[in-house]
């Protein structure tokens, strides 16, 4: 070697890399972050990287752990129920920013040479950023690995030509976060019809069963506020929704104690300004923006009020909370569908109001309701999900294991 230096050694594989769809709310990179986790904490001798272009993720990740790469971000606007691409705050619209991160997710891949990529909800991704990796040959090596969430719904890019042909290309298999006893298989049966490959079930993914397993967060006893609410971002009818909470907050007053109420405004001044000063006027409320503290005022809560996202809806279920779901109508229905199956699986402990038509007297006779459900235990729902994705994974990764029959708690 020139000048004497010694032949630098081959830079050690990444083990496994998840890449999380982005865009609107948080389930997708929430989820693919639980697994991350579960991987690291069954399997610390790997390296593990979450990649993904949310802009939550460094709320998301404190004290998971976790290390990540930020991607140029989506953004998206519903309108009617239909998600809308903006231009994200790079500047860059949706085509440009999917060649851009296309080529950036191409580079890291054959940087790092994963063992492993696990990719979020559609095989080529949101704009076909994930195609460049897909097709390059600078890692022939790596295992390519799709994730499904419980109800894909009605996403035409999911079951598009462009999906069947990726995954059937490059795609070893597909794991769904789901749990059969609750859906049905449905689901699977219509993924291995159309790909030609049953996906393996895992159970619901919960990030906050993950943290809490992991010992990053305690799941502690004894009520502490009256209820919290997760309002992680903002919609068409969510300023409607803010409105008939603060008079039904006002309504039930401060014997319950207080409210913690989470809303990721993102910027939205024109619904936040008047919002930020009705709720300064309630004497058991405090309004606080989206972060990690609303998943411990979770577990020490009498109550909750959600939007009815899988994340969202993982999370009451593990920590027992009673409920109100609020149901956006989306486009792809998936909302709808889920909150249906779980609401016959969890009684009263899980009341359901459709944005559209909340008000105030309704939305206070259901939060009456769950203030006066007793804390019970989680669900009878597999919400091991975390764990059983890390397992396949590790035995797609050391074939000495294969996979076998879904992971279940315990």
């Amino acid at each position: 070697m020139p000048g004497g230096q010694k032949p630098q050694e081959p830079m050690p594989r990444l083990d496994l890399l998840v890449y999380a769809h982005d865009g609107r709310g948080l389930g997708h990179v929430s989820r693919s972050m639980a697994i991350a986790m579960a991987a690291r904490r069954l399997y610390p001798h790997w390296r593990v990287l979450l990649l993904s272009g949310e802009r939550s993720m460094e709320m998301l990740c404190a004290g998971s752990g976790l290390d990540w790469i930020k991607l140029p971000a989506y953004a998206t606007r519903v309108v009617q129920g239909v998600s809308r691409g903006l231009p994200g705050l790079s500047g860059f619209d949706d085509g440009a920013l999917g060649r851009l991160r296309g080529g950036i997710i191409a580079d890291l891949v054959a940087r790092l040479r994963p063992r492993c990529v696990l990719a979020d909800h559609q095989p080529q991704g949101k704009h076909r950023e994930l195609l460049p990796a897909l097709s390059s040959p600078a890692s022939p090596e790596t295992l390519w690995i799709l994730g499904l969430r419980a109800v894909v719904g009605e996403v035409a890019k999911v079951w598009s030509r462009v999906a069947v042909d990726s995954y059937r290309s490059r795609y070893r298999g597909a794991l769904w976060y789901g749990d059969s006893a609750v859906l049905g298989t449905a689901t699977l049966e219509r993924f291995e019809a159309r790909f030609g490959r049953r996906p393996l079930e895992t159970g619901y993914v919960s990030r906050l069963g993950e943290l809490v397993r992991g010992g990053n967060l305690a799941q502690g006893r004894g009520v502490r506020w009256a209820g919290t609410v997760s309002i992680p971002w903002i919609g068409e009818l969510t300023g409607r929704l803010l409105e008939a909470l603060a008079g039904a907050l006002e309504t039930l007053g401060g014997r319950f104690g207080v409210w913690r109420v989470y809303v990721g405004f993102g910027g939205r001044e024109a619904v936040a300004g008047p919002l930020r000063g009705r709720y300064r006027k309630l004497p058991a409320c405090q309004l606080l923006p989206v972060g990690d503290g609303y998943l411990g005022d979770l577990l020490h809560s009498r109550a909750a009020l959600i939007y009815g996202g899988y994340n969202s809806l993982t999370d009451i279920l593990f920590a027992g909370v009673p409920a109100v779901a609020v149901l956006r109508n989306m486009e792809d229905g998936e909302q709808a569908r889920h909150l249906e199956r779980l609401a016959m699986l969890g009684g009263d402990d899980l009341r359901i109001l459709d944005e559209a038509a909340v008000t105030r007297d309704n939305l206070t006779a259901a939060l009456a309701q769950a203030l006066a459900k007793p804390r019970r235990p989680p669900a009878p729902i597999n919400l091991a999900g975390a764990d059983g994705a890390a397992r396949y994974l590790a035995a797609w990764m050391e074939p000495q294991e294969p996979p076998s029959g879904p992971v279940t708690e315990g």
